[in-house]
């Protein structure tokens, strides 16, 4: 996956790195400004990751990323200002909702998912995930193309820290 950190409201984000904004690191990365000159085929689906603000006064910041395709992975072309990130295997609690994402309906997906974790095996293994500062809240995927307008599919995603003796059967 190839991700940059920024800062500012999730609209503007993804708007930005999608390539609505030719200006955007991620969107010139895939266009071949890396240093292999590498063109890159656009996959899904774009994750933002929120990350949680250093004060009661301070917005979030967030992680855009894209996968990388599977021919590429073992040597992904380099580019500054971006970061290859490698997941490992996780587990994640998933909630998928429709239409374009929004400040607000990611915040309205976010506590319906949390909220139906609430009094699960999840919920523990979800706030476990949350240890430190640096890790992310929850992450909103998004399948489509800005420029699809219907049949749109997102998910929010909850990393969840669990033993997998913990598993319900």
């Amino acid at each position: 996956m190839i991700s940059r950190r920024v800062s500012d409201r999730i609209l503007r984000i993804l708007a930005y790195v999608l390539g609505c904004d030719r200006k955007s690191l991620l969107f010139d990365y895939i266009q071949g400004k890396n240093k292999y000159k590498q063109q890159i085929e656009m996959t899904a689906p774009v994750i933002t990751e929120v990350l949680p603000s250093d004060g009661p006064f301070c917005e979030s910041s967030f992680r855009i990323s894209f996968y990388l395709p599977k021919v590429i992975q073992a040597n992904p072309p380099p580019a500054e200002g971006l970061h290859i990130q490698k997941w490992k295997s996780t587990y994640l609690a998933v909630r998928q909702f429709s239409g374009f994402v929004t400040d607000y309906n990611v915040g309205v997906e976010a506590a319906a998912l949390e909220a139906s974790l609430a009094d699960t095996v999840w919920s523990p293994a979800i706030k476990k995930s949350q240890k430190d500062e640096t890790t992310s809240v929850y992450l909103v995927a998004q399948y489509n193309s800005p420029f699809e307008f219907s049949g749109r599919v997102n998910e929010i995603w909850m990393l969840a820290d669990l033993e997998d003796e913990l598993l319900p059967v």
